[in-house]
C-alpha cells in the first residue's frame, strides 16, 4: 500500500498509524496497572536516566555512554528482582480480566460510577445473604450535613469491605445509617428521621424502613435498606418504597441515581424511576 505524504513532507504508512496506536495502548495499560505502586518511582528514574543517555550522545561523551548502556543491561534483571512483586501483580490482574472474556472490560476502563455500583452492590449482596440489616443513604445534590454530624466522619473510599464491616452486628456503628456521597463513604452511625405520623401502610415496616422512606421523602436521596428479618433488599426515593429487590436491579438503580454526577454539571439529570 503507497504511503500516505503527511504534511506534504513525511511518507507514513497505515501500518505506521497502527503501529503508534497501539503502542499509545500499551503504554497507557502499562501505567494504569502500575500506578500507585513503587514502579512509578522507577520509570521515572529510568525517564531521567534515558534523557542523560541523550544529552551523552550528543555531546560525545563515550565514557558516559557506555557506563549508561552498560547500566540499562544491569537494569532490566534488577527491574525483574526489585519489582517482582508488581509485575507478579500487574500479570494477575491481566489474566483475570481476560479470564472474563468480556471485551468491554478488555479494550475500555470501567467507569468510575460502574465501579462505586459494583462495590455498593457487592456489599449489599453479601448483606442480604447474612441478614445483616443495613441502610444505606446515597446523597445526591440535597446536602445532607446535618445527619452525618450525628455520626463518625470517615470521608472513606467506597469499598464493598468496608461497607460490610460497618453493618457487621458487632460492629458499634452498625445500628446507624451510612451516608455516601458519589465519591466517598461520608459517615457512618448516623441517625435518620422518623416520620412524625405514621400510616396505615407503613405499620407493618420496621424502623430502617421507616426512617429511609421519611429521609427519602424530604430531600433527593435515596435510601437502601437491607432487612434484618428477611434479607430482603428495599429502595426508598421521593414517596415511594420498593421492595424485595435483586442486587442487579439495585446496581442500575445507583447508577440512574448517580449518572448525571459522574457526566458532570450540566449533563442530563437523570433519577431512579420508583
Amino acid at each position: 500500500m503507497n504511503p500516505i505524504k503527511l504534511f506534504g513532507v513525511i511518507d507514513v504508512r497505515i501500518a505506521d498509524i497502527l503501529d503508534i496506536f497501539l503502542i499509545t495502548i500499551v503504554a497507557y495499560y502499562v501505567f494504569l496497572l502500575f500506578r500507585g505502586t513503587r514502579a512509578v518511582q522507577m520509570f521515572v528514574g529510568g525517564g531521567l536516566l534515558l534523557v542523560a543517555w541523550i544529552l551523552a550522545q550528543w555531546w560525545e561523551l563515550h565514557t558516559v555512554v557506555w557506563l549508561l548502556s552498560n547500566l540499562a543491561t544491569l537494569g532490566i534483571v534488577a527491574i525483574v528482582i526489585l519489582f517482582q512483586p508488581e509485575i507478579r501483580g500487574a500479570l494477575t490482574r491481566i489474566g483475570q480480566s481476560a479470564s472474563k472474556a468480556n471485551l468491554k472490560t478488555l479494550f475500555f476502563h470501567q467507569s468510575g460510577l460502574e465501579i462505586v455500583a459494583n462495590e455498593i452492590g457487592t456489599a449489599i449482596q453479601d448483606l442480604s445473604k447474612n441478614q445483616f440489616g443495613a441502610l444505606i443513604v446515597l446523597e445526591k445534590r440535597v446536602g445532607l450535613r446535618n445527619y452525618a454530624d450525628t455520626g463518625e466522619i470517615l470521608n472513606a473510599r467506597i469499598s464493598a469491605r468496608l461497607l460490610r464491616s460497618l453493618f457487621f452486628p458487632n460492629s458499634a456503628l452498625h445500628d446507624g445509617a451510612v451516608i455516601l456521597n458519589s465519591k466517598s463513604i461520608v459517615a457512618a452511625g448516623c441517625i435518620l428521621p422518623l416520620p412524625t405520623i405514621t400510616s396505615e401502610s407503613d405499620s407493618g415496616l420496621g424502623m430502617r424502613h421507616r426512617a429511609a422512606k421519611a429521609l427519602a421523602a424530604e430531600c433527593d436521596a435515596m435510601v437502601i435498606v437491607v432487612s434484618e428479618e428477611t434479607g430482603y433488599i428495599s429502595i426508598a426515593y421521593r414517596s415511594t418504597l420498593r421492595r424485595k429487590l435483586s442486587v442487579k436491579e439495585v446496581e442500575e438503580e445507583i447508577k440512574r441515581h448517580w449518572r448525571d454526577l459522574f457526566e458532570g454539571q450540566g449533563s442530563s439529570k437523570t433519577t431512579p424511576e420508583n
